[in-house]
């Protein structure tokens, strides 16, 4: 009888797949299918889970693509790498103030050169210090001196303005903690389509065995052929990106062969001498049994009946 295959390959699937699939799912099996068949609440609460799952799988999407944040850590580190450049540069210059400015603000420099290349949150914390110890009282002379006043102001203000957004960023983390994710959601969401499946199974095989509805059949075996398609697509999907194993399709019956049992001449063959072995063994015994020994006459009475398995 047909059915849907239930197995583990939407637990198999990535997320982006998964979601893909379960629409596909809802789409095969209608709004107007499941209201004629008396199982519209199984899909409303499958439709209803697939809905939060479709908010998170979004939400991921959005969350993982934060140009804000790329954009203003690089304005900071830009800033950052012309503060310290300058003061690296102006140790080379001809200018005898320039150069001695640039050695007495390169030993405020020096812890901080790598802040770049740091976590986002330690390069915020390196690039605040920084600016702290370079806007001393005792630095301002040399800090105007290489012309760096601008560019310390604006590179507190871009890092103010990163923190501003990371912070933002950290509260949407924290909230998504407390909600439903797609960890938490997916299973959900296949326990409910694998009630739907079961109930879509169980009206098929009543009607199969029972109430044999022509038309019945009809509707219940073409939404359990595309739902099954989907499923098939979705493991030879995974399959090739080498999660799971290949899908195993039904080997066709050959026309004409009559069942799918038929064994080849060399197992006939085979089969035919085990026969014959068995039969003149029994006979042997059977004569012995009367004192007689198989043998002259007996050997005669034993070729018709290897014949006969020929």
């Amino acid at each position: 009888m047909k059915s849907i295959k239930l197995s583990s390959i939407l637990r198999q699937a990535r997320n982006g797949e998964h979601y893909q699939a379960h629409a596909d799912i809802l789409n095969a099996i209608s709004e107007a299918f499941v209201s004629g068949q008396g199982i519209k609440a199984l899909r409303d609460a499958y439709a209803k889970l697939y809905e939060l799952e479709d908010e998170c799988y979004l939400r991921n999407q959005a969350y993982e693509d934060t140009p804000e944040i790329a954009e203003a850590d690089q304005l900071r580190d830009e800033l950052f790498l012309f503060v310290s450049q300058t003061i690296e540069t102006n140790k080379l210059s001809p200018v005898a103030a320039n150069r001695e400015a640039a050695g007495r603000l390169g030993f405020v420099l020096d812890p901080y050169k790598d802040a770049p290349r740091q976590s986002l949150a330690k390069n915020t914390a390196e690039v605040t210090d920084f600016g702290k110890a370079i806007s001393e009282e005792s630095h301002a002379e040399d800090v105007t001196t290489l012309g760096l006043d601008a560019p310390l102001a604006a590179l507190k203000e871009a890092n103010e303005a990163f923190n501003r957004l990371y912070l933002e960023r950290s509260k949407e983390k924290e909230e998504r903690s407390k909600s439903e994710t797609m960890k938490t959601i997916r299973p959900k969401v296949d326990a409910a389509f694998k009630e739907l499946a079961t109930a879509i199974n169980s009206l098929y095989n009543v009607n199969e065995l029972i109430t044999k509805d022509a038309e019945k059949e009809q509707e219940l075996g073409a939404v359990i052929d595309e739902v099954n398609a989907i499923l098939l697509q979705l493991q030879e999907t995974l399959s090739r990106a080498g999660i799971g194993s290949k899908p195993e399709r039904e080997p066709e019956e050959q026309p004409g062969t009559g069942d799918d049992t038929t064994e080849e001449p060399d197992d006939l063959m085979r089969q035919n001498w085990l026969n014959c072995i068995r039969q003149a063994s029994c006979l042997k015994v059977n004569m012995e049994k009367k004192g007689q020994k198989a043998g002259g006459n007996s050997r005669k009475r034993l070729v018709p009946i290897i014949m006969e398995l020929f």
